[in-house]
């Protein structure tokens, strides 16, 4: 778990970035989002020069908007920092001239690996060669058994998995489909290939998480115990992939984590060093968010922000319950 965490609170301008104009090839997922590299001499210490960065909109559907949504990346990756999960980092982006010259706030996130030296390897590229008829939509077919193989049960690959899987049950992300995840070969451009290093990427795109889908007048509904207990249970409480072809469907979060500690016993000290986290770490570095943008459109209100706690929390409870931990 990570202490001495220091975050930035203040919107990031982004008028005046480099736009990468190659950026229609990383507009996988159901929301916006354009690329940018940063200043060769940024001015925030937090932002890496001449770096790629995704601004990241919020969603938008026919029927309904969730302009806070793009809080989620951000949260995310705070949430990560103290429980000690990697996670992009994710700053609160603001452009002033990407529509029609009024403020558009976005999440303003890190790319997670270095084009010039790396080789990445999308999920789905993995999970297409392992499977036939593989489902790319929807990932019908994804499933962790066939990832285990592929890996070999690689005890540092697991570990991994076993960190962003627990991510993911606490913040409710139920979109770590086959596009979520992939293998980076570390240096593999590099002429030297003896130093080609593989690793897992960061747990990135976790904004379908946190109850974003809920809208703000709806959240007093859950002062319900049992409205609460149902959605932290079974309302948007699975995990993307399957735990193998041979199930009939999802587990939900937890009964996953369960079968996974099972199978392999020496990730339940990974997941409760993860889950001895306080109320008073996660509420200190997410409390500055709700005072960092005043925008009625796109602030986080103090509503919001105790209603994700509440979330984080109680599915924390749930998982600790399940595990015996």
């Amino acid at each position: 778990m990570s202490d001495g965490l220091s975050f930035h609170n203040i919107p990031m301008v982004i008028d005046k970035w480099r736009k990468d104009e190659t950026y229609d090839i990383y507009t996988v997922g159901s929301r916006v989002k354009d690329a940018y590299f940063s200043p060769k001499e940024p001015k925030d210490k937090c932002i890496k020069p001449d770096w790629r960065y995704l601004f990241k909109l919020s969603r938008t559907t026919l029927t309904v908007e969730f302009p806070w949504q793009f809080w989620c990346e951000i949260i995310a990756y705070r949430f990560g920092s103290v429980i000690g999960v990697k996670v992009p980092p994710a700053h609160i982006g603001l452009s002033t001239i990407y529509k029609n010259n009024v403020n558009t706030y976005a999440a303003l996130i890190e790319w997670f690996y270095d084009e010039s030296r790396d080789i990445y390897i999308t999920g789905e590229q993995i999970m297409v060669g392992l499977i036939e008829d593989f489902d790319t939509d929807k990932g019908t077919k994804h499933n962790f058994k066939i990832i285990r193989d592929f890996f070999k049960a690689d005890r540092e690959i697991i570990d991994c998995w076993a960190s962003i899987l627990t991510f993911d049950t606490l913040i409710g992300n139920i979109d770590r489909h086959q596009e979520n995840w992939g293998l980076i070969l570390g240096n593999a451009r590099l002429q030297n290939k003896e130093g080609t290093v593989l690793r897992i990427p960061p747990a990135f795109d976790n904004g379908t998480a946190l109850g974003y889908e809920i809208l703000e007048q709806n959240i007093d509904k859950f002062e319900d115990t049992n409205k609460l207990e149902s959605y932290l249970m079974h309302k948007n409480a699975r995990h993307h992939m399957k735990w193998s072809l041979e199930e009939g469907g999802q587990l939900n979060f937890y009964e996953f984590m369960k079968k996974f500690t099972i199978e392999f016993p020496q990730i339940k000290p990974i997941i409760a060093q993860h889950l001895s986290f306080t109320y008073q770490q996660v509420e200190e570095v997410l409390a500055p968010l709700v005072e960092a943008v005043s925008d009625p459109v796109y602030k986080l209100t103090r509503k919001r922000l105790d209603f994700i706690l509440k979330l984080i929390f109680g599915r924390k409870r749930i998982l600790e319950e399940t595990l015996e931990l």
